[in-house]
């Protein structure tokens, strides 16, 4: 193979490798800052998520109805995971994830009103973990990647304590590690052409003195 033609083959090989590792670690399946709503105690969320009961979550912060109970200012609309009817809530999306392997990114804060420390639960399909804070522990970045059967996102507030003060979530984001199929194609052209190289490279008559 000619020189020039074989470092093309290659540096196209390698672009479709990189480009398939970056979209698989880039494709968002879902996002919400909760910046878009009306504040609301005992919120009925509209369009992406639900609040199955029997407790309740509120909407609370800077929201699109005004400003009330902002225990974190700057950052907007948040979620306080135990709503105001005296029994811990949960937040659930009312999308559907499919099997496979998705990074998991949210702002998660103490209840920032003086009660005990809170234990948040959150899960999507066979995927769970939990995080307890104290009341005083600032809205902090979580980020998780795992491989799940699939289902429903959730967090939960666990019972204790004042059951009207919970967590605080916010910034919730799901990406799906699963390159989309224009990426695919890329991937097997690029691995393709190096092994049309390497064939080229082997049938290649040897050159005798």
């Amino acid at each position: 193979m000619h020189k020039k033609l074989k470092l093309a083959v290659v540096s196209i090989a390698l672009l479709s490798s990189a480009a398939w590792a970056q979209s698989a670690s880039a494709s968002s399946v879902f996002s919400d800052n909760f910046n878009s709503y009306s504040g609301q105690l005992n919120w009925a969320p509209p369009g992406n998520w639900t609040a199955p009961g029997p407790g309740t979550v509120d909407l609370i912060g800077e929201t699109t109805s005004g400003t009330s109970f902002d225990f974190y200012p700057g950052n907007g609309g948040y979620v306080d995971l135990d709503g105001s009817n005296g029994q811990p809530g949960t937040l659930q999306t009312l999308q559907t994830f499919a099997a496979g392997k998705y990074t998991l990114t949210f702002d998660l804060g103490g209840n920032a009103r003086g009660d005990g420390s809170k234990t948040t639960d959150f899960s999507l399909g066979s995927f769970s973990d939990s995080i307890i804070l104290a009341s005083g522990d600032a809205l902090g970045f979580h980020s998780y990647t795992f491989t799940t059967s699939g289902g429903q996102l959730a967090f939960s507030d666990l019972a204790g304590g004042n059951q009207n003060i919970g967590n605080i979530l916010d910034n919730v984001s799901l990406a799906s590690a699963v390159p989309e199929p224009s990426t695919w194609v890329m991937f097997l052209f690029g691995f393709g052409a190096i092994g049309w190289m390497l064939r080229d490279g082997r049938r290649r008559p040897i050159q005798r003195a």
